[in-house]
């Protein structure tokens, strides 16, 4: 725990920033592929820039018919009413596939010669030539570059919050769930069952203990039910209790940099009801930041001198 951290009157804030900046060398190697790919192979002809776009966004209409049917599948909707809706989902996906064929290549059946031309360009999405793949490598990871940045240098607001009242959380399917220190039964790592039946104390997943009344009045209902899948995996029952996990895939930051503040202010403050002072300002874990290393020079220069290889031999 840093010297700032132990300064309990602080706020300590966790964010994504440094999991989202730690991929944005194999972004940048994305576009260096993408480029390459763009530049030397076939393109037949066809506008692979536009085609990309068409197909990236036939891949976003997969992904959420994905998320749409994970929904309904743990939704505990009966059977025929899961159907019904399963079945609209199909008509809305085919409607939107329909419109992005008529928009790309006209309807069937055109004589004429721009129906024709067309048409045979709504043939290029189901045989793209190579170079339609790079432009996509290119957007996605352009897109991932642009995002990260952006949000490097206007941050967004921190996932996990700790101060001398609570815990807060900012999840999009978790939203306004805050735990004050008083609800708080322990501080740990999490504890799941083992195999042989003994509870196993994991080193990966840091973890605040409630009662199961706090879980059910205060934290149970601000679950939503668009979580994505995997979410149910933040709450694990320990006995009469349970656990909440503090740390994810999501956020660069170590168990125990989760786990020393939160003992710290949980230790001070479980007794004082109400207690909502700051006086120490705010501490960010997970944030990233040029440390000078040579592997990180090397993961951000390497992607560079791909570029310029690939630009000079085009």
């Amino acid at each position: 725990m840093s010297e700032a951290s132990a300064d309990v009157s602080a706020t300590v804030e966790y964010t994504m920033d440094k999991w989202r900046m730690d991929r944005v060398p194999w972004a940048m190697w994305a576009c260096v592929a993408g480029l390459a790919i763009a530049l030397h192979a076939e393109s037949r002809g066809q506008n692979g820039a536009v085609l990309a776009v068409i197909y990236l966004a036939l891949l976003g209409l997969a992904f959420a018919g994905y998320a749409v049917a994970t929904l309904i599948g743990r939704s505990g909707l009966p059977l025929l009413l899961e159907l019904l809706i399963g079945l609209l989902v199909l008509i809305v996906v085919s409607g939107v596939i329909g419109v992005i064929s008529v928009l790309a290549g006209g309807p069937s059946g055109r004589s004429s010669y721009v129906g024709a031309m067309r048409s045979l360009y709504w043939s290029h999405l189901v045989n793209p030539s190579p170079n339609v793949f790079g432009w996509m490598l290119l957007y996605l990871g352009f897109g991932w570059i642009v995002l990260s940045a952006y949000r490097h240098f206007y941050a967004d607001r921190a996932v996990i919050s700790m101060s001398a009242a609570g815990i807060r959380f900012h999840r999009p399917w978790l939203k306004g769930l805050f735990i004050p220190w008083q609800e708080v039964r322990g501080v740990g790592y999490l504890v799941v069952p083992g195999i042989s039946g003994v509870p196993f104390v994991s080193p990966y997943a840091a973890a605040v203990t409630v009662g199961q009344d706090c879980y059910e009045q205060h934290i149970a209902p601000k679950r939503s039910f668009f979580a994505p899948p995997g979410a149910e995996a933040m709450f694990q029952p320990k006995g009469e209790l349970m656990q909440v996990v503090l740390n994810g895939a999501d956020m660069t930051v170590k168990p125990e940099d989760f786990l020393e503040p939160a003992n710290a202010r949980w230790k001070a403050f479980r007794d004082q009801p109400g207690s909502s002072s700051q006086r120490g300002g705010t501490v960010v874990y997970g944030r990233w930041s040029i440390d000078g290393s040579r592997w990180q020079t090397v993961q951000f220069l390497a992607p560079l001198v791909g570029l310029a290889v690939v630009m000079l031999y085009r």
